[in-house]
């Protein structure tokens, strides 16, 4: 029966490490998203923004796909 209770130990250490691994990678992924919504309403950072003709005429972007 201690093996079967090892093992139990074992896999809820490993249940532990990835909550805590999955806690990090959210935290990094929020960490990204506020960065790069910083960067789009930033004028001064090239690339970040939307090209305007794209939000202007959203069905010529759908033209070139087709094509």
């Amino acid at each position: 029966m201690a093996e079967y209770d090892e093992r139990a130990d074992e896999l809820e250490r490993q249940a532990d490490k990835m909550d805590e691994e999955s806690e990090r990678v959210s935290g990094s992924i929020g960490e990204a998203r506020q960065d790069w919504e910083s960067k789009q309403a930033d004028q001064t950072i090239p690339g970040a923004q939307e090209d305007l003709e794209k939000i202007l005429d959203p069905e010529e972007e759908e033209e070139e796909e087709d094509e």
